[in-house]
């Protein structure tokens, strides 16, 4: 609007009217020109009279036209000039509208402005009408008209009307093009004027001559004027409309939206409008529809369209409830779909059709109010048919029309036209998409393309046609439809514009296709994003991080230190809240706390009000201060006893962990550490807990969403290694969980629960194990499709009600629909020669495809998607190669690009693939194959666009790995380390990819523990595989690229009693033990050193592998990898010795021992032995911890059990070592073995000495008691035999010095040393034996009654299983036929002699000098020069033994001839001749009768020498320990001694001896068992004298005396009896063989006769009557020595029973 005066426009107008009248009669018009000129002339006058009366008149007008206000009848606004104006004149009034535009003409003053126009317009006069005009349109442009036309009692509405009808009239074929420009300008000035509101006949015949000059006029401006002005006439009209609005109450359409208390089904889909329908329940609709029967279409509508079914079935505005505007734009719509409803083909009809389309297609374009979709309710029907009959013409223009009306439908209109869109989608798109018509169908196509792009409309497409049972699947159908279209195949000409076309159409429809999957995704993306921005925008309000003004804020903190003033508080708390850091510099500057980490951590965790997302977040930053904070705050807390999901949850009330994952990862560590720490035994080490603690936060996110984590997948996720918690533990925290439902955040809403454990999910880059995904079965399908259904059953099935969602889950049946359809027409495509727009789609569509379905987690179309694009790359058939398969391989690395995340489940495929490019592109062999026999310079192309690709895009592939999410990174590694090892086992083989796995392995390490320990234990076995390879290249390769890889992760600091190191370490000690290359196990032991070199200071755990690497460099073969292996662990030991033994105590004994074991350096075995014993003084001293939680046990967790458990390690390693066959390092490891239970022994209870005897000292003699002789006498040389003996001898020694720990070990050592007696073996039964004897001769003073039991309880056992029955039972010993050849008579018992009995032992033992005859040679006798006195004194008898068996080994040179009679030994009285005995030299190698004979010999040898060795303990026994024996005990060891006694004697008896003689040759003398005999009878005399000579109460009381002296009586006259029988024989008879009966016999009879000298007189004299007979006759006996004995006998007992001489 102009705001400048309209001043004398219409004068001059006038004027000019006026000059042009001058020589016609248009008298009427001068007449009214001078009414309006007198009118004008009055008003200047005044208004000269109001300037000089210093009126400001005119300033009020212009305030008038500033204040815009249009509306007032003649009168300024301002309030000066209010009071004046009821008196002011017509003139006055007139001259203040006319002067100032804004003002409007009200009154009679519009007639005499409007009568001249008028009349004017009636002369027909060219120049006077345009001047009429131009008049016309400044008043109506300057708002001085005011009024309705064409409405009833409306304001100047007939004045108005007339003037506008006339107006209209001028217009006609004979009009000026000028004039009717005019006429359009006035038209459209009072259409758009705001003051002169037309309505009604008016309205519609200013649009119908607008029509009628776009439609007939020739001049092109003003068809396009006039088309110009109906658009704008419509948009005003419409906008009208929407400014109005249309009466609430008079429409049944509303909106509703979900409810959140709604289920899950129920928020499936809502209503959003609901509309009544003029068609859609007309019989035969939908047949109509199918069958695309327009006419029948047309009939229903306009059927519809009448006034009587109307009233039945709509809700369509009435019209008392209409105002003006809304009659107005409804009789405009009305009129113009009247008008496009026309029949016909003629020009007019079609372009008057045309210009209907477009005015309906611009006009509804440029609605937006959501109430004038509502009035279409009343218009809906004749559009409806407008648009069929558009359809079905012949026109293209007017079809294109019709179908961009229908693309507003469907955009902006579909809510309101919910029915007529199911009959016009049919009969429109349908239909011509099924047809042939090529250009229609394209219109379609570029139409659905442009529609496409809103998503919101596809998914409602789908939920209002294709889920409604009663509707058209129009979603389904126009899928299907396009799919067929692009896959169609036509023969016709190339060239051909028809060819072209179709081409086109085909590629258009191919486009579709992906524009609507791209749709789909757009929509799923945005609504995931909606949510997720919702959910980012509520763990802010759960968060906000805000100040409390509080006055108590720091309450909880010691007042005195800031004095009253509490603002320091508050200030520290509001900047803490606001940024940590700067919080912390201020606390500590301000001197609110004090400048150390725990004075900090104090504060953090005593103070209220601090934002706990704060407190995380400073703790979990990486600086070395807020580390140590870190430490401080989780130390200061107890967790000890409680459960770990419990402890999770009182942890993360203190501390909300922040949003970086590296700082959640520092807080859970140092987390699960504590715990550990509190917890000892609980678990295996804090990885452990850590894994867990991890485990239970993911349990936690899904116990607060809507998805269940199931038992089993619960245990999986924590069980990672062969460390993790037990099972059990994993289903009390479930279920405590679960349902007890214990939730991790504390009082927040369960909204904003599941929105923060999400976050830490999202922050973690952790994603829970997916539920079961959406595989797109037929069923789950119809699922979805049920549950809308029976939500549209539960509004009633109303016609025209529109549903639509916001729910994902709507996409799984779409994309199930759009998908496979999708992926047949790109096999199609693929299938085809090239066409790079149509493989452009095809390829863009792969990546949409696999985009969405991953999102919708739909595995299976995904894994169909990912098959097609792998497949059709070619790499495994270069020869086939084309720039379609080429451009799959571009379109491959882009997706793993863009979406690196959606390739779950493909990556080994896709891995294949760039193995196999890197393939062809770098080898010659398979280059020269791709295209083969192709163009040249297309070849050249093809090569030249993949060595592009595997350039950057490869390499990119690779960067991206840390981008994805946790699961997919581990299902990276695995596959590229599968692919890597088929390269390698490639012949020669191939390192590419695994030189991908070094790279990205430093990428992927800044990932969390919990992922990157997931990833390392796949990588870590590729490695140790790459580092087996046989080509040593690679191998060498691997292992340095491992160490390179170690040497980074080793910049991470580990926390303590983590095994972090230990893992990343164990590929090289894996590697050290396998590989038996030389060179690549330097390499290895080198790397290790470096690796200690560069970072031993941050080694922790490491060490456990470092010293597996040096126990393996133990084993080695090379002398040079020993040394070095072993110089680099003194000086590990010595620079780290508080690092390594803190924890690895036990790790670094056993690779001590694996040094001691080594074959190849002695000195380096001594050297590791004497390390070991500084590590014994180490922990003796107390400078090892041995409080580690590692050692505690749940049953004994005390440091004393700890440190058992270290000196366990030590003391099973020195036992292992005593076996080694080296006598140095074996007697060097007995020493130290023996010498620290010595020393360290008072410190070790009676369960860990039990584990020692069991576990370290038996088992060093499992070489004597599981082996035979030969297995013993092979395992080494006399120096291993005096090995075992002196062990025995350390081990009886060992267990006198502390029998009062070890007591209770007393029957499991007799248990050893008597199985071993039992051995067939001589030398083991003699070494027992010693070790026996050595053992009740140093320990006997300690037994107890239960020991003495057991002792006797063994001895009684040996006694009767070693008597040697063969000789009684086997005819052959009788027979002389085991006797070797030309051996001596006493055979057997010189060999009993020379396994060692120490014949002078009774000289040295006992004071009877008498007692010495008869035991055996004396090596000094058998002419065998004697050890040294001193030596001998300091041996043991297992020593002696041994000695005897050096010096007396199978002592062929013995014979009876050579033993001095003087000496007492065991020889015949009647002279020999020494010659006739020399032994054989060879006896011993002399070849038997048979095997069996010679094992039968050996047999009775041990058997004899076991029962010589149990004469001599039991010898010792009474020698040393009678006393401590009680009455029953030394019963038990008379019947025993007894035992082996009678049985020499009744083999040696004087009838059997007479029996062997007479079958023995005579030069030798018969089997005997006299040794035994002789050295038993001389104990068990003893014995009898000893206790019947002793005086004790408890031997009367046990009335022991009275039954030695009966066993006395009885063995004496028994043995005097049988001599004296004999002796009377041998006077009958000259046999030679009863005088050398009586000869061998003879030394038993000595020692009986002497042991009756000194018996007491008492029993001798009581007794005398039984020895008598027996004595006397002995009188006549030829042995000299028996005569002496038996006149000793008779001086020294009988002189004591005869009288005294007088």
């Amino acid at each position: 609007m102009a705001a400048v005066a309209a001043g004398g426009f219409l004068v001059r107008a006038f004027e000019s009217m006026l000059k042009e009248c001058g020589n016609k009669k248009y008298g009427s018009l001068q007449s009214a020109i001078q009414t309006y000129f007198d009118y004008w002339k009055d008003s200047n006058q005044l208004a000269s009279s109001d300037v000089k009366d210093g009126s400001e008149k005119p300033e009020s007008g212009a305030e008038k036209v500033a204040t815009g206000d249009n509306h007032l009848s003649g009168a300024p606004s301002s309030p000066g000039e209010s009071s004046t104006s009821a008196t002011v004149s017509k003139s006055e009034r007139i001259t203040k509208v006319l002067v100032n535009a804004g003002y409007t003409l009200g009154g009679s003053l519009v007639e005499i402005v409007l009568n001249p126009l008028r009349l004017a317009l009636e002369t027909k006069n060219i120049k006077i009408v345009e001047l009429a005009l131009d008049c016309l349109h400044k008043l109506i442009e300057y708002n001085h008209l005011e009024g309705d036309p064409g409405l009833d009692g409306g304001t100047n509405s007939k004045s108005l009307t007339d003037i506008l009808n006339m107006v209209c009239s001028l217009v006609g074929n004979s009009t000026p093009d000028s004039t009717i420009l005019q006429v359009l300008k006035v038209l459209l000035t009072a259409i758009v004027s705001t003051t002169m509101r037309v309505h009604g006949d008016p309205l519609l015949r200013v649009i119908r001559i607008c029509f009628d000059v776009a439609l007939n006029s020739k001049s092109p401006i003003n068809q396009a004027t006039s088309k110009a002005m109906l658009t704008q006439m419509l948009s005003i009209v419409l906008r009208n409309l929407e400014s109005d609005g249309v009466p609430s109450d008079s429409l049944e359409a509303r909106e509703t939206y979900p409810d959140d208390s709604m289920t899950a089904s129920e928020n499936l889909i809502y209503v959003k409008q609901k509309n009544m329908t003029y068609f859609s329940s007309f019989e035969g609709i939908q047949n109509l529809v199918g069958a695309n029967d327009t006419k029948g279409l047309e009939v229903i509508i306009k059927q519809a369209l009448s006034p009587e079914d109307r009233r039945k079935s709509t809700s369509a505005v009435e019209p008392q409830t209409m105002n003006a505007k809304l009659t107005d734009a409804l009789l405009v719509l009305q009129t113009l779909c009247e008008m496009g409803m026309k029949e016909g083909n003629d020009d007019v009809t079609t372009r008057t059709r045309i210009l209907v389309l477009e005015l309906l297609q611009s006009s509804l374009e440029d609605v937006s109010s959501q109430k004038i979709f509502q009035f279409l309710d009343s218009i809906r029907g004749r559009l409806s048919l407008v648009l069929i009959r558009a359809s079905v013409s012949e026109s293209s223009i007017l079809f294109q029309c019709a179908v961009g009306i229908l693309s507003i439908v469907l955009l902006r209109l579909r809510e309101s036209f919910k029915d007529e869109i199911g009959v016009l989608f049919s009969v429109i798109v349908l239909r011509f998409l099924d047809g042939s018509d090529l250009n229609k169908k394209f219109i379609i196509l570029r139409m659905i393309e442009r529609v496409c792009k809103d998503p919101q409309l596809l998914v409602d497409l789908y939920i209002n046609y294709d889920c409604d049972p009663d509707a058209q699947n129009l979603f389904e159908k126009m899928v299907i439809a396009l799919s067929r279209i692009s896959q169609v195949t036509q023969n016709m000409d190339p060239k051909s514009s028809a060819a072209s076309l179709s081409k086109s159409v085909k590629t258009s429809s191919l486009q579709v296709l992906v524009n609507v999957l791209k749709s789909l995704e757009i929509w799923e993306a945005s609504h995931r994003v909606i949510g997720n921005k919702n959910a980012d925008e509520s763990a802010g309000e759960v968060s906000p991080g805000k100040v409390t003004d509080e006055p108590n804020s720091g309450k909880d903190l010691p007042i005195n230190k800031f004095g009253d003033d509490g603002s320091i508080i508050d200030t520290a708390i509001s900047k803490f809240n606001q940024n940590s850091v700067k919080g912390i510099q201020y606390m500590i500057s301000s001197h609110l706390v004090d400048n150390n980490p725990t004075s900090v951590a104090q504060f953090l965790r005593n103070t209220s009000n601090l934002d706990k997302a704060m407190i995380g977040d400073y703790l979990g930053q990486h600086d070395e201060f807020a580390t140590a904070t870190l430490h401080s705050y989780v130390e200061s807390m107890n967790f000890s006893g409680m459960k770990l999901h419990f402890t999770i949850c009182k942890f993360l009330e203190d501390v909300q962990l922040p949003c970086e994952a590296q700082k959640i990862d520092r807080i859970m560590e140092k987390f699960s550490e504590r715990y550990y720490m509190d917890n000892p035994g609980l678990f295996m080490n804090a990885d452990a807990v850590y894994d867990l603690a991890y485990a239970i936060i993911m349990l936690a996110a899904d116990c607060e969403s809507s998805q269940k984590l199931s038992k089993g997948d619960f245990i999986l996720l924590s069980l990672r290694s062969e460390e993790s918690a037990p099972k059990e533990i994993l289903e009390e925290i479930y279920d405590a969980m679960v349902e007890q439902k214990i939730s991790l955040t504390g009082d927040h809403a369960r909204t904003s629960k599941d929105i923060l454990m999400h976050q830490i999910l999202r922050n973690l880059n952790l994603s829970l194990p997916k539920s079961k995904s959406f595989n797109g079965s037929k069923f789950e399908v119809k699922e979805i499709i049920k549950q809308i259904q029976n939500i549209m059953d539960a509004q009633g099935r109303q016609m025209g009600v529109f549903y639509t969602s916001q729910r994902i889950e709507l996409m799984y049946p779409m994309v199930e629909a759009v998908g496979w359809s999708l992926l047949a027409t790109f096999s199609v495509t693929m299938g085809e020669a090239d066409n790079d727009s149509r493989i452009n789609l095809c390829m863009e569509g792969f990546k949409v495809g696999v985009h969405l379905t991953h999102a919708l987690e739909m595995d299976t179309m995904r894994y169909a998607f990912m098959t097609s694009l792998l497949r059709y790359n070619f790499l495994h058939a270069p020869k086939d190669m084309r720039d379609k398969n080429v451009e799959a391989l571009r379109a491959l690395l882009d997706l793993c690009d863009s979406g690196s995340y959606a390739l779950q489940g493909s990556w080994l495929a896709i891995l294949e693939c760039i193995s196999r490019l890197e393939y062809v592109v770098s080898w010659p062999p398979i280059t020269a194959t791709v295209m083969q026999g192709s163009n040249h310079l297309l070849r050249d192309s093809i090569l030249q666009s993949l060595r592009q690709l595997s350039g950057k895009p490869t390499d990119q592939v690779f960067i991206n790995s840390i981008k994805l999410p946790s699961e997919a990174a581990v299902e990276f590694f695995t596959a590229l380390c599968n692919i890597s090892a088929e390269e390698l086992k490639q012949t020669p083989a191939r390192t590419f990819s695994l030189q991908k796995i070094v790279e990205i392995s430093y990428d992927n390490m800044a990932r969390i523990h919990l992922v990157w320990s997931r990833i390392w234990s796949i990588v870590s076995l590729h490695f140790i595989f790459a580092g087996g390879h046989p080509d040593e290249r690679v191998a060498m390769y691997a292992v340095d690229s491992l160490r390179q890889l170690i040497i980074k992760y080793l910049d991470r600091i580990e926390p303590p009693n983590f095994n972090f190191q230990n893992d990343i370490l164990n590929p090289i000690a894996i590697l050290m033990q396998r590989s038996k290359s030389e060179a690549l196990r330097r390499l290895l032991l080198n790397s290790t050193i470096q690796i200690i070199k560069s970072r031993g200071g941050r080694m922790k755990s490491g060490w456990q592998s470092v010293f597996r690497i040096f126990t393996a460099a133990a084993n080695n073969d090379m002398e040079q990898v020993v040394e070095r292996a072993f110089e680099n662990l003194e000086q590990v030991i010595l620079e780290h010795f508080n690092q390594v033994f803190k924890d690895l105590f036990m790790d670094c004994v056993n690779c001590l021992i694996g040094f001691a074991m080594n074959k190849c350096s002695q000195s380096i075995s001594l050297k590791a032995i004497a390390l070991l014993h500084i590590c014994e003084g180490r922990l003796a001293e107390g400078l090892i911890s041995v409080a580690s939680p590692k050692l505690a046990d749940s049953s004994t967790g005390t440091d004393a059990a700890c440190a058992e458990k270290y000196w366990y390690a030590m003391l099973n390693g020195l036992s292992h070592l005593t076996s080694d066959p080296r006598p140095e390092i074996r007697d060097c490891a007995l020493e130290v073995l023996f010498d620290l239970l010595d020393q360290r022994g008072n410190k070790f209870s009676s369960s860990f000495w039990e584990t020692i005897f069991q576990q370290v000292l038996f088992p060093i003699f499992d070489n004597i008691t599981k082996a035979g002789r030969q297995d013993f006498v092979s395992f080494g040389d006399d120096s291993a035999r005096e090995s075992s003996v002196h062990a025995l001898q350390l081990l009886c020694n060992l267990f006198s010095s502390f029998y009062k720990e070890v007591s209770f070990m007393l029957p499991q050592l007799l248990s050893l040393l008597f199985s071993c007696v039992k051995k067939s073996d001589q030398l083991v039964v003699s070494i027992s034996f010693g070790a026996l004897v050595h053992l009740i001769e140093v320990g006997g003073y300690q037994f107890n009654d239960p020991d003495w039991d057991t002792l006797l309880k063994n001895l009684r056992d040996v006694s009767y299983t070693t008597q040697p029955l063969e000789l009684l039972n086997d005819p052959s010993f009788r027979n002389g036929r085991y006797l070797p050849r030309n051996s001596s008579p006493a055979f057997i018992v010189a060999s009993v002699d020379v396994y060692g009995v120490d014949h002078n032992r009774e000289a040295a033992s006992h004071t009877d000098g008498e007692r010495s005859e008869g035991i055996g040679l004396s090596p000094e006798a058998a002419g065998i020069p004697a050890k040294p006195a001193s030596l001998q004194s300091s041996q043991s008898f297992g020593q002696r033994i041994m000695e005897n068996m050096k010096e007396n080994l199978l002592m062929r040179s013995y014979t009876i001839k050579q033993k001095a009679l003087g000496s007492g030994e065991l020889t015949p009285s009647s002279p020999m001749k020494s010659g006739d005995h020399t032994p054989d030299p060879d006896m011993d190698q002399e070849p038997r009768g048979s095997t069996e004979e010679g094992h039968g010999l050996d047999i009775v040898r041990s058997k004899c020498i076991t029962q010589l060795l149990l004469l001599n303990a039991v010898d010792c026994i009474q020698g040393k320990y009678w006393s401590k024996l009680n009455a029953q005990q030394k019963i038990s060891l008379m019947e025993i001694l007894y035992s082996v006694l009678e049985f020499a004697a009744s083999y040696n008896s004087y009838t059997n001896l007479k029996l062997r003689m007479h079958q023995s040759p005579t030069e030798r003398p018969p089997w005997n068992l006299f040794r035994q005999e002789l050295f038993g009878t001389s104990i068990y005399l003893d014995i009898l004298q000893k206790t019947t000579a002793e005086v004790s109460e408890e031997l009367v009381k046990e009335k022991l005396q009275g039954v030695a002296e009966e066993k006395l009586v009885s063995f004496c006259g028994e043995v005097l009896r049988e001599a004296s029988d004999f002796q009377a024989s041998l006077e009958e008879t000259t046999n030679t063989e009863i005088h050398r009966v009586v000869e061998l016999r003879s030394p038993i009879t000595v020692k009986v006769l002497k042991s009756m000298s000194g018996m007491d007189p008492h029993i001798f004299k009581s007794h005398l009557n039984a020895f008598y007979p027996s004595i006397t006759k002995l009188i006549r006996c030829d042995q000299i020595e028996v005569r002496d004995a038996l006149a000793d006998l008779l001086s020294r007992q009988f002189t004591a029973l005869l009288p005294p001489i007088s």
